[in-house]
This record gives structure tokens, sequence and C-alpha cells, in this order.
């Protein structure tokens, strides 16, 4: 009844009087993983131990690609006229020109008439007449030069016809900005149609590197990261550009991804279609946020990364407001804390879709190890970055892990090839009782994750995954058993790294299975639930669901008092628990609580006052159960089997420790933990990752040692 009672010999439980059990049997070996090796083997084995450090990890990245003309500078000029090429000045592609350079004439019949309407205009407009008749002139002047504008004739053309006597025949065509023709579409003496392109003309003060990136490189890439490149026809140059764009789509046969790096060229050193050797270096630090120092504090434009700036504005070139560089994830230092834990990659053993490493257990006299399965993230050079399952400072092996994984292979024990070696499969009957009434949160939060899911909500679903990962976290499992022990710590450390790998997979249905199946394997081998009965649907208002926490509040000042065997506390903070009650909406669990209430505070004696208590913790579990569940912070169903006569009671407790209200100091610590109604969420439902919001380890609890059968 109370597995914190333990002896060195047989006798009777100081709580309850019952005769004391044989504590199973220390597992020889430890864990389901562990294995001892005398210190002699380790030598002969040659088993080497590296520490798990946190540090930035630095990356390479080799990259090839071509020089290209920048697509932004590249302007086409067509025709707006209808005519013949009588001259083509610039006949050839590759051309050099300036802004204003006579490039082609055209004779046209449809330009003939245009120039004879402004001539005749203008003539028009010097004549004498009346106001009405001057300002009609004028307006027909107007029109006749705005229709040699929209046929791309320029101010000083225009001008140049007005003064002239007869229209002309003939109109240049002029380069509309510095440039190189790089496409020509036309031959001297050709006929042209209205809209058909003639020419086009490329900038070379500004040109495109691109480039093709492995699948692999993908998380060491990002928008306005500095590349530093080499190419053969300039030995000894280096040039600099930033990241402007990585294709959203991966080219499904190649495996590849195309990235594109702005490049300022105002030398005219590069040329379109030579070959470069690019490197771009990261520093990752915690989440991926790239570590620059160069720009921090700095604004970036969000169309053009060469746009840097020490201060907000508009882009020079687009005139698009800039954006901090830390929303496009650089950061300046990275705190200890905030850098990735990185191990060798020699300790990784790797099979399908699971890693496993082999950590040296501290204090032991022989060497002991522990196999561990972990996430992994991005390899870094000769590292791993590690998500999730082994924490800073633990000895991991980087030589012999596979000689003992062999061991335990040997010994039909979970290892790397076959992770349930030896395990069996438990009913629920036989459940883990501490475990057991700490397990429905987890199952309540799957639910949400699993509506999440339905309804695609990217934010929904990572807020459900961390409550997940929160509820795994703050469970006590220290009353255990030996065996069942080591059952919690493989199956719990596979479901928080299946949940820490389903943050960085895609939020979809294969998503949820693979949660799904690891609670499956959890219920399977530890007896728990693993889905809850269909819960209640709940309606209740933000203001129903205060007026229930305030009557929990009162609730559980007066289950204090009960347990410290005070009894006018008991009776005084009742009048609490009535005025909440009336809070509530009207409902038959109300009048039931209120009456329980009613009779409670009628009794004068502490042990009437206790058999009182039970009706109104019956009452108040029914209505969170339907109206509050996991709203009220800490909230857990405790059970003593020896209150109401022998027959059991219930009542409810703001943390997960027994205080007895219907026994006192006479057995205060005698009851068991049977569901969890509520869990109190950290506030901090957010992280430095926009995507993902961090929830963080369950802070620790107070010590009731000597009062609980639960330890802090």
């Amino acid at each position: 009844m109370h597995p914190q009672i333990r002896q060195g010999s047989s006798g009777l439980c100081p709580i309850c009087n019952m005769d004391l059990i044989p504590l199973e049997a220390e597992n020889s070996d430890g864990g389901l993983r562990e294995v001892s090796i005398s210190p002699e083997a380790s030598s002969m084995l040659d088993l080497r131990v590296t520490p798990v450090q946190r540090a930035t990890a630095n990356m390479s990245v080799e990259l090839f690609g071509k020089i290209d003309y920048d697509e932004r500078s590249v302007v086409t000029t067509t025709a707006r006229i209808s005519g013949r090429l009588d001259r083509l000045y610039a006949d050839f592609t590759g051309t050099t020109v300036s802004k204003g350079d006579a490039i082609a004439k055209i004779y046209s019949p449809e330009l003939y008439v245009a120039q004879q309407e402004l001539i005749q205009a203008v003539a028009n407009s010097k004549q004498e007449g009346s106001a009405t008749i001057q300002k009609m002139r004028n307006s027909l002047l107007t029109a006749a030069r705005e229709k040699l504008r929209l046929l791309e004739l320029t101010d000083e053309q225009i001008k140049a016809i007005e003064k002239q006597d007869k229209p002309s025949n003939h109109i240049t065509l002029t380069a509309t900005q510095d440039g190189v023709i790089v496409k020509l579409n036309v031959k001297e003496g050709s006929y042209v149609k209205t809209g058909q392109a003639l020419f086009s003309i490329a900038n070379l003060d500004s040109v495109w590197l691109q480039m093709e990136a492995f699948e692999s490189d993908l998380p060491w890439l990002r928008y306005a990261q500095s590349v530093h490149f080499t190419v053969n026809a300039i030995p000894g140059e280096i040039f600099t550009g930033r990241i402007a764009f990585i294709d959203p789509q991966l080219d499904p046969k190649r495996r590849i991804i195309n990235v594109r790096v702005n490049v300022d060229n105002k030398k005219r050193l590069l040329k379109p279609g030579m070959f470069a050797h690019a490197t771009a270096e990261s520093r990752i630090a915690l989440h991926g946020r790239v570590l620059d120092a160069d720009l921090a504090g700095k604004w970036i434009s969000p169309m053009h990364p060469e746009i840097v700036k020490d201060h907000p504005g508009k882009c020079d070139i687009c005139g698009m407001p800039l954006i901090p560089a830390e929303e496009f994830g650089f950061i300046a230092t990275a705190e200890s804390s905030e850098k990735p834990l990185l191990i060798p990659s020699s300790a990784v053993l790797r099979t399908g879709k699971r890693a496993v490493v082999y950590v040296r257990i501290p204090d032991e006299y022989e060497p002991v190890f522990e196999g561990r399965e972990i996430v992994l993230g991005p390899k870094t050079g000769d590292h791993f970055i590690v998500l999730s399952g082994i924490s800073e400072g633990e000895l991991v092996v980087t030589s012999g892990a596979f000689k003992l994984d062999s061991e335990l292979q040997i010994k039909a024990r979970p290892s790397m090839m076959n992770p349930n070696a030896g395990l069996v499969e438990r009913s629920a009957l036989n459940a883990p009782g501490q475990l057991a009434g700490q397990w429905s949160p987890l199952l309540r939060y799957f639910n949400s994750l699993e509506a999440a899911v339905k309804d695609s909500d990217s934010k929904a679903i990572h807020l459900a995954l961390d409550r997940m990962q929160h509820a795994l976290h703050v469970i006590q499992h220290d009353q255990l058993q030996p065996k069942e022990q080591a059952l919690w710590k493989e199956f719990s450390m596979r479901l928080n790294n299946t949940l820490t790998a389903a943050g960085e997979m895609p939020a979809d249905r294969t998503m949820l299975a693979t949660v799904r199946n690891q609670i499956d394997e959890v219920s399977k081998y530890l007896g728990l639930p693993s889905q809850l009965p269909a819960q209640p649907d709940m309606k209740t208002t933000p203001q129903e669901t205060q007026a229930i926490q305030q009557v929990t509040t009162a609730y559980l000042t007066v289950s204090e008092a009960l347990s410290s065997d005070k009894l006018e506390e008991a009776k005084t903070t009742s009048d609490a628990l009535s005025q909440a009650i009336t809070k509530l909406p009207d409902s038959s669990l109300k009048k039931s609580l209120a009456e329980a209430v009613t009779q409670f505070q009628k009794e004068e004696d502490i042990k009437q006052l206790r058999a009182k208590f039970k009706p109104i913790s019956d009452t108040l579990i029914k209505l969170v159960k339907q109206g509050a569940l996991d709203q009220l912070g800490d909230v857990y169903i405790v059970h003593c089997p020896m209150a109401n006569q022998g027959d059991g009671a219930d009542w409810l407790s703001g943390e997960p420790l027994v205080k007895n209200p219907y026994f006192g100091s006479s057995m205060y610590s005698c009851g068991t933990i049977t569901d969890t109604l509520s869990l109190k969420i950290p506030d901090a439902d957010h992280s430095k990752r926009p995507d993902r919001p961090k929830i963080p380890d369950h802070s620790e609890h107070e010590d009731h040692t000597d009062h609980s059968n639960h330890s802090k």
C-alpha cells in the first residue's frame, strides 16, 4: 500500500499495519541496456570515451556553380511601331553600349503620320484665335506629343520634330541603359511588327552566381548568408556575395537544389558563363540560428540581401522596409546554454531511423555503460548535433561501441538491432500504480495534437507536442520497483525522443502516426492505456472555468487543514468554499456540492468532518471532469483505500503528493495518485524558434520526504 516504506527485514507497515512484501531483486546488469565491463576487459576492448559538449557547430559547405546575368538588369527593347530596319548600329551580340547610344534606325509610315500630326499641331498653336480655339489647339498639341512619347521617342527627339518643317520617315532607337547586347532578334533590312522583341541589354554591374547544393547542405544555408568564391580565370582573387534565393523545390531526380548569390561586379571582372568554386562558412547555434557578428544589429532588405544598413529604413533598390537581421536567424554571440550538443560521429551506431550511443555511467567501481537511443540533427564535419537523448558532460563511447552492443545482443536484451529483445508485454491491469495516475494528461494532449493535425494548425501542433513532453517530464517515478524503473527509463526516453523528432518533421499524418506508434509501444510494455475513454464535450465559458478554479482553490485549503488535524481552520475555510460555490452556474452538481458543504459545516467533531468531506470531494471531481480538464493548474486525484470504513475514498490534491485529509497525522501519507485532471503549463509557451513554442522542464517541487510517498 505504501511503496515508500522500505525496511531491511520483514515486519509491518508503520502506516497501515499491513505485512511488508519482499522487494524485487535488483537486476544484476542494471538497466535494460546497461553493460558492466571489468577494467581488464575494458582495456582489451580498447574502449574510448569522449565528453558530450556544447559548442557552436562549424561547417564549411563546398559548392560549385557558374556566373550568370542578373535577370533584374536585363532589359528587352520591343518595337512600338511596325516598319523596316534600315540601319542596325549594334549588329552583333556582345556589343557594349551606353545609355542613349543609337542602336537602330527604323523606317515607318506610321511614325511619318504621327510626326505630321505633331508638326501641324505646332503650326496651328502659333495662329491667332479665340481663347476657346486656342485651348483646343493646345490640347491637340499635347495629344500629338503623347502619341510620339508612347512610341518611345525621347523628349529630345520630340522637340527636334517640332522644329522641323516636314516629317521624317525614319526614327532612331537608342539604348535605355548601359550594358551589353545579350540577345539580337533581328537583322538589318528585316520588317518588324509592333510588340516584336528587337534586342536585350544586360547591365553587368551586378551578376548572379547560380549554384547547386545537395539536400544534406540545406541546414547550413540561409538567406543573406555570406559566400566566398573564386573563378579559374582570375586566380588569387576572392569574390564575395550574399545568398539571395534558395529554391523552395528540390529536384526529385538529382536531389539537388538551386541556390543563387547576388554579386557586385562594378569592376566587370566576372563574365557570365565562368565556372566558380564557392565556400559557405556556417557557425550554427541552437535551433539553427547563425552566428554572424558582422550582421549583429543590422537591417537587411527582404529582396536584396546585399543591402545591409545600420538602422531601419527602406531598400535602395526595391523600396521595401528593411528587416532586422535577427529575424533571419542571425545572432552575434551564443551563450553556453544556447549552443547545440555535439558528439563525435564515431560514437553513433545507426540502423534505419534509429541512432544509438553508449554512455559511461559515472560513480561506478567497474566500468558500466548504458545504451541510449538519441535524436540526431545535422552532421557537421566529424560531429553530429544531438537534439534529444543525452546531456552535456556525459561520456560517450567513441571506440568499441559496437562491441558493447554485441554483448547486449548475446544476452537477448534491447540493443541497436533489436530494441525490444527480451521484453514481455504487460496487460493494462498490471500497470505500475505510480505511473497510471499521471499518464492521462499526455493522452489528452495527444488528442489535441490529433485535432491540430486534422486542422493543419502548425502552431497548435507544436504546442501540443511541447505539452506532451512537459506531461512526460513531470511524471514522478521514484517509487517504482527496479524492473519497472528500468522499463520506464527506456520507454520514456523513446517517447521523449519521438516527440522531439516529431517537432522537426512535416506536420502531417505521418508524424501523427509516428507519435501514435510510440505511445502504443509504451502501453504495450508498461500496461498503461494507449487512449482515453470518450471525454465530455466541455462548453464552459472562461467565467465558468474561473468559478471552478476558485472553488477548487478553496477546497484545497480545507483539505490542507484536515490533513494537518486543524478542526477550526477546516470549518473556517469552508466558508470561503461555500461562497465560491455560489458563483458557479446553476446545475445539479452545484446544488449537490452546496448541500454537501452545508452538511460538512454542521459537524463539530473532526472525525465527522472527514466523513462529510467525501461527498464534497466526489462532487467536485465530477465537476472538474465535466468542465475544467487541464484548465486549473496542477490537480490530482488521490485515493486512500483505508478511508470510508475500508471502502476507500478519493480527494483532490494541488500537487503530486499525498496529504491524507481522511486520517491526518495518523496516516498522513496513506494514498496513491490515481488520475491527473490538470497540469500546470509553464507560461513560456514560446522560444527563439518562431514555429516551435518551447515549454521548459518541470520545476522542482517542495521537499516532503518526511510526510509523502513522493520524493522531491
